[in-house]
């Protein structure tokens, strides 16, 4: 009986004799017998190796035994079948962007036209970016540093104008990205109200996941320009009214629809509002729009402009044919497309003459107006020491300096103007339009 190891299987022969000297016969049987479930023994010539013109395979390490004709076959056929199945996928993704396309368009020009209103468009939209938002990673948007400007502009504004225990009235809150900037104010009560059903859902999670807010949040699904707040306000008794502040961060812009609706905006800030309470917020500068489009020629039909993060397209060109004047104050409409966040929705120009003219009809005062850029600079050398080490590093450009650079800088600090107006006195509806 050999003391030497029994050869593993992996291990050629030749390689085995070489580490522990030659097998006899006897031996070289026993090992060989062992494996003769799978391959037959061979004749031992006198120096111990095998006299088979080839090593089996599965003594062979350098080896590989090839699939059978039927098993390789089926992996070819498998390797087909997910191909096809992932082009058919990517086709169908295709053709599913491209009928959404052209719905999106075709409900753009029945809105241009007047036969559609554009509340469906916005709803759908910020139902939709609800939904896709919740699937992204907020650091990862291309546009991360133009979210930081806009949230910047908001904490001085809200921090300018906002008192402790103020009772504050958001319309279009959207899914209540400002709920912590008013926490940091000290209100008592926050309103809002918005006309996607999603985004409001959206921010209730974002109230239940805040536990360190200490103020009262009720949070209403309803039309801000569309009709009476009364009716969206009734279940909710707990609301406070009237209110220090009324909000409208990058939405007053949808009720220039129509003068209408321009006025039902107005009077739902008016009476919302208490003697000396403020009304602000944000929106796309008319000036800016104006200086835009006074550089196009009146044969281009479409004016367009942007650049890789924001894009402004009017539907036709009435306003270089009006001798470079809007033929009406409302219903002015463009498409407003921003890189991973707005997708290409009518918006309406906002005159800010009419803007004030109407306000003042309602009792409320202009107190400032600036763009975006000339207000972060004003406010931003008392802000940089509050806001976080993350904010001021999300608001840091290239040059060390803070604020928006490249194509962001367009797209936010020109595009867009704040606003804020006092109370100053109540404003006395007339009987014919009570019911309305």
């Amino acid at each position: 009986m050999s003391n030497k190891p029994e050869k593993p299987v992996w291990m050629s022969q030749e390689d085995y004799d070489r580490q522990y000297g030659a097998a006899s016969n006897d031996e070289a049987s026993t090992i060989l017998g062992n494996n003769s479930k799978t391959f037959m023994s061979a004749p031992i010539n006198g120096n111990g190796s095998s006299t088979a013109s080839q090593t089996p395979p599965a003594l062979n390490p350098a080896s590989s035994v090839s699939p059978t004709e039927p098993e390789t076959a089926f992996k070819v056929q498998k390797r087909r079948h997910e191909r096809y199945d992932q082009e058919e996928r990517e086709r169908k993704k295709r053709a599913q962007k491209l009928r959404e396309e052209q719905l999106k368009r075709h409900e753009i020009e029945m809105t241009a036209n007047r036969s559609m209103n554009v509340d469906q468009i916005v709803r759908e939209h910020y139902n939709e970016r609800t939904i896709i938002a919740n699937r992204a990673k907020r650091n990862l948007s291309p546009i991360i540093k133009l979210r930081n400007f806009n949230n910047a502009i908001k904490y001085m504004l809200i921090d300018k104008l906002t008192k402790p225990s103020d009772v504050v009235l958001e319309l279009g809150c959207g899914k209540g990205g400002d709920l912590r900037k008013y926490g940091a104010a000290g209100i008592s009560q926050f309103i809002g109200i918005d006309i996607s059903n999603a985004s409001i859902q959206e921010a209730h999670k974002r109230y239940r996941s805040m536990r360190n807010l200490d103020y009262q949040v009720v949070l209403i699904t309803g039309d801000c320009f569309g009709e009476s707040l009364g009716v969206a306000l009734e279940p909710f008794p707990d609301c406070r009214f009237p209110c220090d502040i009324v909000s409208t961060q990058f939405c007053l812009h949808y009720a220039f629809e129509t003068e209408e609706k321009a006025r039902r905006a107005l009077l739902n800030v008016a009476k919302s509002l208490k003697i000396g309470g403020h009304f602000f917020g944000t929106i796309p500068d008319s000036e800016f729009i104006r200086y835009k489009l006074n550089k196009f020629p009146k044969d281009v039909e479409k004016p367009s402009w942007g650049n890789s993060i924001y894009k402004v397209t009017f539907e036709n060109n009435s306003y270089q044919k009006n001798g470079y004047e809007f033929t009406s104050p409302y219903g002015q409409m463009y498409t407003y497309w921003l890189e991973d966040a707005i997708d290409n929705v009518p918006e309406y120009v906002v005159p800010f003459e009419t803007l004030r003219s109407l306000a003042d009809e309602y009792g409320l005062e202009l107190v400032s107006q600036m763009p975006f850029n000339k207000f972060f600079v004003q406010e931003i050398p008392k802000w940089i020491e509050r806001f976080s080490p993350k904010m001021r590093e999300g608001l840091q450009r290239s040059d060390g300096r803070y604020g928006v650079e490249g194509d962001e800088k367009e797209a936010a600090s020109y595009f867009y103007t704040m606003f804020a107006f006092r109370k100053i006195k109540e404003y006395i509806e007339p009987e014919s339009q009570k019911d309305l």
